[in-house]
Order: structure tokens, then C-alpha cells, then sequence
């Protein structure tokens, strides 16, 4: 509760100094000739994320809405939810209970195997030839008048957010921000990270001195939750939406005046998402001052965009019966989906076929991780009380040093045993290599034996084991 606190002195220390700010400096319009940029991002693939798409879809027809210009906004997401074969509603995408369609009208600039790490740190840094003849080649050609919104929304994991074939890792992301912070690409950022974990990608390493300011759905070690899950997703059988995404996305569909709408500061909108978002706790990282902004500079305001807007989302007040830590959310569908629902018996016998297999797949990862893990205490048994058990890792605090150990040690096991993006199980068992490098960011350099020793015996083809 020390950020929440720290929050509360910010607010404070920012509603004494605003009766003294004149007017132009502390309305929107102050940054004359300034555009805002939006990227929006789903970095999953498959039914059982449903929701991420639909959180970005969402997200889109909000700025949409609000008057940012479609020039302005990016959007990547794999795009194989609107008509997958398990879709009740075939080319329509919703992102709560008898919702509307999220998903019509909204551009998808990079989709497939577009999707990826290397792209989407393209894109945020402006790289246009980097982009060429790939999807649309859009990128933020932002500058130092500029303010730049990214949401993304994935799965996560201690010091990374996932893509479909790679990871994103902190410093990479830090490293993308100083590129931009250097090439004056922006006046101000706001970030809007929906992930387990989430935290854990700027606690310790987000300067508070380069006008970017985060707010992710978890804290450095905990999970984020799907919402609308279970008898909530009806014919979807799947979560439809994340609760912390559709609880900032939801409070906006509120009817609320012009007025109203364009005075709502990025602290406004962190208190009402925090206080309703009861499963984990709503973080806040960087540049407090940012905070102060209005969420309008950086998302627009409705009624900005003129009077022919086609997407107005039911705004009923927020009432999620269902949630489901991301982590179980395709274990927990399924369970519910053999337990409720009038399944033939052939039916039935597959989906049993199929937990089953996947809770097999399970053991295997967590022998081989127990079996590195076990190789390089017996090793080195100086590290063991700093990282701790392999059920029970201590919480370290990341820093940007320990990332090349970090991920040299994910590759090895990537190539040697079985993708770890392909398998979103692995995500809740990353802690305890990161404690290793942030207990020696060498330690990597004897842990490739040991990998190779350890998946010599393994089924091949591990893939999407949940």
C-alpha cells in the first residue's frame, strides 16, 4: 500500500499546485500542434484468450470514439478469435455479457505472425523502414509535442510480456523508451499494461524522470484476473474480458458530459479502476507528475470525434460475478464446461482426454524446471537461500543487469527442451531463473549442460500446454 499512499500525497501535492497553474498550462490544449498516438495490443493467440482481443477491440472503438484519428491509432493483434470455429457469433466480438461488437470497424494493422516483439518495439520507436512491406507500415512518427497511449494485453511473467512466438523483456522495452526519450518522440506516455505480473516490468526500473507513466493490472508478483467467465460467457465458454481492462474500459462507456469526460486526470481514473479491481492490486509506476495529466490529452474525449459515432457500449453499472486468475482460465473453463453443460458422451470424453493430457504435459515442465533448478543449487549452494525453493522463490526485486542472464537462460530452454512462448503454463514458474540471475547475473554461463542433461529425455512437440 506504500504506492497507494505515495498516490494520495501526489494528489494532494498536485490539487495545491493546480489553484496556482493558469489556465493554459493546465488544460489539454496546451500542447498546441501536439498529436496523440495509440497502440494497441493483444499479444496471444487462440479461444482461450478471447479475451485480450476483445479488451483491444474495446480499447478501439473507445479512442475511436473519443476523435483520436485512425492515422493515429495502431493496433496489433493475431485477429483469430472473430471467426474461429468455436465463435457462437461468427465475425462479431464482445467484450462482456450480450455486449455489442467490439470488433467491427476496428483496422488491424499487424496481425499473424506480424505480432511479434521485434515489431512492436519497431513501431513505438517510429522505425519506418524497419516496418516497410510489413501489414499496413504504420508507426509513431511522434515528436517532442506529442503524447503516446499504449495498452497492451497478454499474459506475463517476471520481467516479460508475452507474444505469441517470443518474449518482451523489461530492459528491452526500457532500452525502446530511452530511444525515444532521445529522439524527443514524445512529450509524455501513458501505459496501460494488462498482464500477470505485470509490475514486475518497471518496479525498479521505470525512471521517474522520463515523462512515462504505468499502471498495470497486477503488482510485480501476482496474477491479473479474467472477468465474465464461467456461466457469465455463456455459448463462449471462455472469459470474455480482463477485469482490470473492463474496469477502466467500462467506467469511460459511462454517460458523463464533455465537461466531465476532458477533466478526468490519469489519478482519477487509477483511483476508480483500483478500488473496484478487488482480485489484484491496480499499480502505478514512473513519472507521478504524468499522473496529473488529463486521461483526455492522451486517449481523447467523447464528442471530440464529431456527431456520426456508430459505437456506443451499454453502460451499465459494473457487475462481474465471474473471475479467474489468467492462469487458470483455460483449466477452470474446461472444468466448467464438463461439470454444467449437456455434453454427449463423445464430446465429453474429449475434453477429459484432452485436461488430461494437458495436466501430463504439465508434469513434464515441471520436472525438467525442478531438475535445473535442483542441478544449479547442487552447484552452487551459495545462491539457494537468495532465490529459494522452487515451489516457494523469495520475491527479488529485478534490475536491468540481471536481464541478459534472464534471458540466455529461457533461450537455452527454448532451444533445447520446448518453447516457453508456446506454452503460457511455464509463465507462473519463470520466478525462481530470474532470482538466479539477480543473484548472479553470470550464472547463466553454466546452466546450458545443465538444460541439455535435463531435456534429453522429454517428449518432443510440447506445445500450448496450459
Amino acid at each position: 500500500m506504500g504506492v497507494f499512499s505515495l498516490v494520495s500525497l501526489a494528489l494532494f501535492a498536485i490539487g495545491s499546485f493546480a489553484a496556482h497553474v493558469p489556465k493554459s498550462t493546465a488544460n489539454e490544449e496546451s500542447f498546441v500542434g501536439g498529436k496523440k498516438w495509440v497502440v494497441l495490443v493483444a499479444g496471444s493467440e487462440g479461444w482461450s484468450n478471447y479475451r485480450h482481443q476483445a479488451d483491444i477491440c474495446h480499447a478501439y472503438q473507445i479512442v475511436k470514439e473519443n476523435g483520436i484519428p485512425e492515422e493515429n491509432i495502431i493496433t496489433m493483434m493475431v485477429d483469430d478469435i472473430a471467426y474461429n470455429s468455436r465463435n457462437p457469433t461468427p465475425g462479431k466480438i464482445i467484450n462482456k455479457p450480450k455486449g455489442n461488437d467490439v470488433y467491427q470497424g476496428v483496422i488491424i494493422d499487424y496481425k499473424g505472425d506480424d505480432v511479434n516483439k521485434s515489431n512492436f518495439l519497431k513501431i513505438i520507436t517510429g522505425d519506418q523502414a524497419g516496418m516497410r512491406s510489413i501489414g499496413t507500415g504504420k508507426v509513431v512518427l511522434g515528436g517532442q509535442l506529442d503524447r503516446i497511449f499504449i495498452n497492451f494485453v497478454d499474459h506475463g511473467a517476471s520481467g516479460l510480456l508475452g507474444f505469441p512466438d517470443d518474449y518482451l523483456y523489461a530492459d528491452e522495452l526500457n532500452d525502446a523508451f530511452t530511444t525515444m526519450n532521445n529522439n524527443e518522440s514524445y512529450k509524455k506516455m501513458l501505459l496501460y499494461i494488462e498482464a500477470c505480473k505485470a509490475g514486475s516490468m518497471f518496479d525498479g526500473i521505470l525512471s521517474e524522470d522520463t515523462n512515462i507513466f504505468a499502471v498495470t493490472a497486477s503488482g510485480p508478483r501476482e496474477s491479473s484476473y479474467g472477468c465474465y467467465c464461467q456461466s457469465e460467457s455463456g455459448p463462449y465458454k471462455t472469459c470474455l474480458g480482463d477485469l482490470f481492462s473492463v474496469t477502466w474500459m467500462e467506467d469511460l462507456d459511462k454517460p458523463t458530459s464533455k465537461q466531465s469526460a476532458r477533466k478526468r486526470t490519469v489519478f482519477n481514473d487509477f483511483t476508480v479502476t483500483r478500488t473496484n479491481v478487488t482480485k489484484s492490486n491496480v499499480m502505478i509506476y514512473g513519472d507521478l507528475d504524468t499522473g496529473s495529466e488529463k486521461l483526455s490529452s492522451f486517449i481523447g474525449y467523447r464528442g471530440s470525434g464529431g456527431d456520426d459515432s456508430s459505437f456506443v457500449q451499454q453502460s451499465d453499472e459494473l457487475n462481474i460475478k465471474n473471475t479467474a486468475s489468467s492462469r487458470d482460465v483455460h483449466e477452470s473453463s474446461v472444468k466448467y464446461e464438463l461439470e454444467h453443460d449437456m455434453l454427449s458422451l463423445p464430446e465429453a470424453l474429449k475434453l477429459t482426454a484432452k485436461l488430461r493430457k494437458n495436466n501430463e504435459m504439465r508434469s513434464v515442465i515441471d520436472s525438467v524446471f525442478r531438475d535445473i533448478y535442483s542441478e544449479v543449487v547442487k552447484e552452487r549452494p551459495d545462491v539457494k537461500s537468495e532465490i529459494g525453493e522452487y515451489d516457494e522463490p523469495n520475491n527479488l526485486k529485478l534490475n536491468l543487469a540481471m536481464f541478459p542472464c534472464y534471458r540466455s537462460v529461457l533461450n537455452l530452454i527454448t532451444e533445447n527442451c520446448f518453447s516457453l512462448p508456446k506454452n503460457p503454463y511455464v509463465l507462473d514458474h519463470l520466478t525462481v531463473f530470474a532470482n538466479m540471475c539477480v543473484a548472479d547475473n553470470q550464472i547463466h554461463e553454466m546452466v546450458g549442460s545443465i538444460v541439455t542433461k535435463s531435456c534429453s529425455n522429454i517428449p518432443k512437440n510440447i506445445i500450448n500446454v496450459q
